[in-house]
């Protein structure tokens, strides 16, 4: 009775309201929703420090693992289907499309009960009965689904990406591996979380063991298009560090740059960052490189050494940092991935 309640007064709500989202309700999933998944209580209380929406630190109590969960951007929902926790969430936003998930988590994602680009409202998100919310920082702004101190005084526990926090801080792989052990501990899922991290770090160890004796490290820059400029992604930022522990030498000092800096700079390597709005139009972007007058004279243009790289990959990755791991990697020494 309590799940019938539930998914019509959902959509009473969203047909009243005239949203765009669309509620896509699976009965199996609703029903998966009420039964309790067992876990170890020996594990339990888990007690992390994590962050609140004030950006300050603050311990967390868990009890048990959580049960219904709000998961919000799609590292966070990659993460829960990659410790086989995807079905406890009740809504996953900020997916433009599955197709982008990996294939293996595509099945699991369609069994969500909601799951759209936007973002539901806080009404509809408490008559979905949430036990936890996990998302990045910007996903507890007052305007969006309000501070962790709102959903914790109704007894809802939060979870920020370490590596979205609001502040100049240096985003390290270190903040990642973070992030999937942290949710390991949250639902007992320590074994898998602990492989998940130990993969990407083996991949790391492959590409700095193999290179030790190159005598100049690659030299490039990791860009994104802002009309006449670009902005690049310095040390500070994830892919940054992805890119300085694989060994590679980041040559642009500055937040952006003109075309012609880059010309100057002559990068052995250029990886553009493409964000959610532009995921399949890659192509394009390649384009803006090989085909202008003056990028298409770059050594890195002539030699096809210019790649794309997902945000999904390189900001709060999650499980993703593998994936940034990879291409990177494989852009700065593709001669140890000749097939």
């Amino acid at each position: 009775m309590k799940k019938i309640t539930v998914m019509l007064l959902l959509a009473c709500f969203l047909i009243t309201c005239g949203c765009a989202p669309v509620v896509k309700v699976n009965e199996q999933s609703m029903q998966i929703q009420q039964e309790q998944a067992a876990y170890n209580k020996e594990h339990y209380p888990v007690v992390l420090e994590g962050y609140n929406s004030r950006n300050e630190k603050q311990e967390y109590i868990y009890n048990k693992p959580p049960q219904r969960i709000i998961a919000v951007w799609q590292d966070t929902i990659e993460l829960l289907l990659a410790l086989g926790v995807g079905d406890r969430i009740v809504a996953g936003m900020g997916v433009p499309d599955k197709k982008y998930l990996r294939p293996e988590y595509q099945a699991q994602y369609e069994k969500i009960p909601y799951t759209s680009l936007q973002n539901l409202d806080v009404e509809t998100i408490m008559m979905m009965e949430p036990d936890f919310i996990i998302g990045w920082y910007s996903t507890f702004g007052s305007k969006v689904l309000r501070g962790t101190d709102f959903w914790l005084s109704r007894g809802v526990n939060t979870y920020i990406a370490p590596s979205s926090r609001a502040s100049a801080h240096q985003n390290k792989l270190e903040e990642e591996y973070e992030y999937i052990l942290d949710a390991g501990k949250i639902f007992d899922k320590n074994e898998r979380a602990e492989a998940l991290v130990k993969e990407m770090q083996q991949e790391i160890t492959f590409a700095i063991d193999r290179t030790r004796q190159m005598p100049q490290r690659p030299r490039g820059i990791i860009m994104e298009f802002l009309g006449k400029e670009v902005r690049t992604y310095g040390e500070k930022t994830l892919a940054g560090d992805i890119f300085t522990q694989l060994g590679g030498e980041l040559i642009a000092k500055k937040d952006t740059l003109s075309l012609e800096q880059v010309v100057d700079l002559d990068p052995d390597v250029i990886f553009l960052v493409i964000t959610e709005r532009n995921y399949g139009n890659e192509q394009v972007f390649l384009d803006r490189v090989y085909q202008n007058k003056a990028l298409s004279h770059l050594r890195c243009a002539r030699e096809k050494r210019v790649y794309t790289l997902p945000l999904y990959a390189v900001y709060s990755a999650g499980v993703r940092t593998y994936d940034g791991i990879k291409i990177m990697a494989r852009g700065l020494y593709p001669e140890l991935y000749k097939e």
